[in-house]
């Protein structure tokens, strides 16, 4: 067909595929009783880790069963956080998600085209965000541990 736009150029990006917002949630464990999302890389999952993590969680005053959605997601997988908040927003008895924190993610793999900096929060459809690296950096690094916190103080 002569005028086929999905021949030209028009078409010509990434795609990625997203993951359904239902089959994330049910992938979170927790009761997200304080409304936060926290996101790790499957990868990085090990008894140790988890230990680490609510250490960094019960610092802020987060139980790592009761007050958070801790969802562990591999590097290939990528879903839409505003699809997910409406989501959560509409049937989980927490009533929604106030708070992402992500470690060792990019925005992009949540569907938020925003460049940010790791470790300084901000917020984004009166959501708070905060980007992290991987909890097997930070745990290993003085200075990346400081900066986790500072940013934690300032988010929550």
């Amino acid at each position: 067909m002569e005028n086929d736009i999905s021949q030209g150029t028009f078409f010509n990006f990434s795609v990625f595929p997203l993951i359904d917002p239902i089959e994330i949630l049910k992938r979170c464990s927790g009761t997200n009783l304080k409304n936060l999302l926290v996101v790790i890389n499957v990868n990085e999952e090990s008894e140790e880790r988890l230990e680490f993590l609510t250490k960094i969680l019960s610092a802020a005053k987060f139980d790592i069963k009761e007050d958070i959605l801790l969802l562990k997601l591999s590097p290939k997988e990528a879903f839409g956080f505003i699809d997910l908040q409406t989501k959560v927003t509409q049937s989980h008895p927490s009533g929604g998600i106030n708070n992402l924190l992500v470690f060792g993610f990019e925005p992009k793999q949540f569907g938020l085209n925003v460049e940010v900096q790791k470790y300084n929060p901000f917020h984004f459809y009166k959501i708070g965000f905060l980007f992290a690296d991987g909890l097997s950096m930070i745990e290993n690094d003085k200075s990346l541990k400081g900066a986790l916190w500072g940013g934690m103080k300032k988010l929550f």
